[in-house]
């Protein structure tokens, strides 16, 4: 791949930040129009690795997914240019609606903007989930294994989050193991940065000793958002609830209606669910004149451990990913990433309200991703302004 620059990059992964919307299934269909489709950065096996890779730990997985992608085309720098140019628009959009909720929460004109955004949304998971699950099947064996592990995700899944992660595990183990008895001695040699690591657990450590020794609201928030930030595996979807449990009923820093109306509106802002966190961080604090800088603290607050293990694993898989036994296992955690994404994909199409016209938006959305002649942050746009017409 030639040289590419910085700007050239970043311009694609902030139209992707504006075109995202709906969690990171639907950001997985953004990120393979824009940089595989269209330009190209990397391949679809490539990124149904990295999909499923950032799916088994700790962080908010699509945004870690993108920020692996800026270290794989530029290094470190371009990574950390990513995450601010993926996630800053949504932290400072929340921001302002925690601190302008007041005037926003009396206006109901912003919310038929949300009406067909759900459909659009549905039409990027299934754009995701033919893509992926194309490139990743190409065999008769891949595919028995694909439906198995399909069927599998549709009758675990809804029992508890963690069935993702324990299924991407079996699936490069099942793939891997026949592979062991024929191993050879590896030559590769792995430099983990230990030093990373060590980091993200000191400052876990310094969070909860200030979270137990300062009772201060601005402490707890943001020592609170970090510890979500390293526990949590699944996304935006899982910390909601989490968040409910611990801001709104344990430390009632936001009531439960300013919550519920905040995760609505953003549910009409593109970009990484994860951005939720600086509408709280601002709202809590809506007295202070610097309620916009808590919002943009808090929001950073929370992705800052998943960022950190990006730069701790994504050099262990360039490294490891060439290698037999690794090989083996990345096909069995991408063909297994592929058919948990036509799961959500299924789950999501049947979980749409029963107006028949968003089945019409999210065939039509499909299509026109499909086709390759619209950029995704159009679709999305045309989906709002939906909204206001219908």
């Amino acid at each position: 791949m030639n040289k590419i620059s910085y700007q050239t990059f970043l311009w694609d992964v902030l139209m992707c930040s504006l075109g995202s919307y709906g969690g990171p299934e639907a950001h997985y269909g953004v990120f393979s129009s824009i940089l595989v489709e269209k330009k190209q950065y990397l391949t679809e096996n490539e990124l149904t690795e990295l999909i499923g890779l950032y799916a088994l730990v700790p962080g908010p997985s699509s945004t870690q997914t993108i920020t692996a992608i800026g270290y794989k085309v530029g290094g470190a720098k371009l990574a950390f240019l990513t995450f601010l140019v993926w996630a800053m628009p949504a932290i400072l959009i929340m921001a302002l609606f925690g601190v302008f909720f007041s005037q926003v929460s009396k206006n109901d004109a912003w919310k038929p903007i949300v009406s067909y955004l759900p459909a659009i949304a549905v039409s990027f998971i299934v754009f995701a989930a033919y893509k992926l699950s194309f490139r990743v099947v190409k065999n008769r064996k891949d595919l028995v294994f694909y439906g198995v592990m399909l069927l599998l995700g549709l009758l675990l899944v809804p029992y508890s989050v963690f069935v993702v992660p324990l299924l991407l595990v079996s699936g490069g183990l099942v793939r891997l193991l026949p592979k062991l008895k024929d191993r050879t001695k590896s030559e590769v040699a792995l430099k983990p940065r230990w030093a990373i690591l060590g980091l993200i657990v000191f400052i876990a450590l310094i969070n909860e000793v200030l979270f137990y020794e300062f009772k201060e609201p601005l402490v707890t928030l943001f020592t609170s958002f970090y510890r979500y930030g390293y526990s949590v595996i699944g996304g935006g979807q899982i910390v909601i609830p989490l968040m409910i449990q611990d801001l709104v009923q344990t430390q009632s820093l936001i009531s439960l209606s300013d919550f519920l109306s905040g995760y609505a509106i953003d549910q009409a802002v593109p970009g990484p669910l994860f951005s939720f966190a600086a509408f709280v961080s601002a709202r809590s604090f809506q007295t202070s004149q610097f309620a916009f800088l808590f919002g943009i603290i808090g929001g950073l607050s929370i992705f800052l451990p998943g960022i950190l293990l990006v730069y701790f694993i994504f050099p262990l898989w360039k490294t490891l990913r060439r290698t037999p036994l690794m090989t083996s296992f990345l096909s069995g955690v991408s063909l297994t990433a592929a058919s948990l994404i036509l799961m959500t994909a299924i789950n999501a199409t049947i979980n749409l309200s029963e107006h028949p016209l968003e089945y019409v938006v999210l065939a039509i959305g499909a299509l026109l991703l499909l086709t390759k002649k619209i950029p995704a942050p159009l679709i999305v746009l045309g989906a709002a302004l939906l909204g206001f017409i219908i």
